[in-house]
């Protein structure tokens, strides 16, 4: 009975170890997943938005944290002079940690886009105006055929 009851503990012990090994294997990759999926892509994501501030130069247009556009006009060290405005008297220093793009406003068309849309616009005004005169004529030339009927009409009724 006692080899038995000694069977028993040794078998229950093993479970017990083997509990925890699953245990500590299931945590080691739950772990191994976090890691993957949001520690790493954010570090990624950190080391280009450091690299983008370091690249800021003279001239760039620059979104800050806060939502505004200005253009560098001079940077110093962790420091930029940023032009705010298109009165171009305001002028702030600003510390790179705090430019979240290098980009244009979307307000700013660009060039070719631009003549683009006139073109267009252009095209459709024409359009617009062939469609008016050719309504404008072809109700001037119905108003000058009942213009003659009412001259033949009279002149019918004035020589009977």
């Amino acid at each position: 009975m006692n080899q038995f009851l000694i069977l028993a503990d040794t078998a229950a012990s093993d479970a017990a170890s083997l509990g925890v090994t699953s245990t500590l294997v299931y945590f080691a990759v739950v772990i191994l997943i976090m890691w993957f999926f949001i520690i790493r892509p954010q570090k990624k994501r950190e080391k280009e938005i450091i690299d983008m501030q370091n690249s800021v130069k003279v001239g760039d247009t620059v979104l800050t944290t806060g939502g505004i556009y200005g253009k560098v006009v001079d940077t110093v060290n962790d420091l930029c002079i940023v032009e705010f405005g298109l009165n171009k008297g305001v002028r702030v220093p600003l510390q790179k940690n705090y430019i979240a793009a290098i980009k244009e406003p979307y307000m700013t068309a660009k060039k070719e886009e631009t003549e683009d849309k006139i073109k267009e616009s252009k095209i459709k005004e024409d359009t617009d105006i062939k469609d008016k005169v050719k309504k404008f004529k072809t109700k001037r030339n119905k108003a000058k055929k009942d213009e003659n009927e009412i001259k033949d009409e009279i002149k019918d009724n004035q020589a009977e």
